[in-house]
């Protein structure tokens, strides 16, 4: 029973931990781009499968991202490199939204991409990651909850704000313990 319990426990973990809007956490104002962030990354603490990212150029000042989990499966996005104050973003919206064959249309119909934020740091060696943290979300949102527009349904948080409204909510709760997750690091995967 613990060896089943154990991997549906971090399954719902990770779902738990995307937290995505309905509207992008950027302007084109604030899109950058930094050659650094190019090629493959994979997990600085992990030597047997783990997870990585491949930035590659895309038009529009964007990045094709292509995120590989530990266990093969992959998924494409659509990324935006920006920054706000002193503090460097990635978007990511799903680039490929491949839907199950045996749904009807309507419930493919009904499924709109979002749009993922990590705040990261970029040198020629280390990408620094950290996702939004959504347990202090909840909480903050169970004792304010009119300090960023939002919506819960089946437990998950989709964030409604405005783009505007969802930077100066990032800018005010970015401090340590707050909004953002432990930082998790990747390298330059061995030739």
């Amino acid at each position: 029973m613990k060896k089943i319990l154990l991997p549906l426990v971090a399954v719902a973990a990770l779902i738990a931990a995307c937290v995505p809007s309905v509207n992008p956490f950027y302007t084109d104002k604030d899109v950058i781009t930094d050659p650094r962030l190019l090629g493959a990354w994979e997990e600085s603490d992990k030597t047997n499968n783990p997870e990585t990212w491949m930035f590659e150029d895309a038009p529009s000042n964007a990045y094709t991202a292509t995120y590989t989990e530990n266990d093969g499966k992959t998924g494409k996005f659509e990324a935006h490199l920006f920054k706000i104050a002193d503090t460097t973003f990635i978007d990511l919206t799903p680039a490929e939204c491949n839907y199950a064959t045996n749904q009807t249309f309507l419930i493919n119909a009904s499924m709109i991409p979002g749009h993922l934020l990590m705040r990261v740091k970029v040198s020629a060696d280390k990408l620094t990651v950290a996702t939004i943290n959504p347990d202090w979300l909840q909480k903050f949102l169970e004792k304010n909850p009119n300090a960023i527009a939002h919506r819960i349904d089946h437990d998950a948080i989709f964030l409604t704000a405005e783009t505007g409204a969802l930077q100066k909510f990032i800018l005010k709760h970015s401090g340590t313990n707050e909004l953002f997750g432990e930082d998790g690091d990747y390298i330059r995967p061995p030739k």
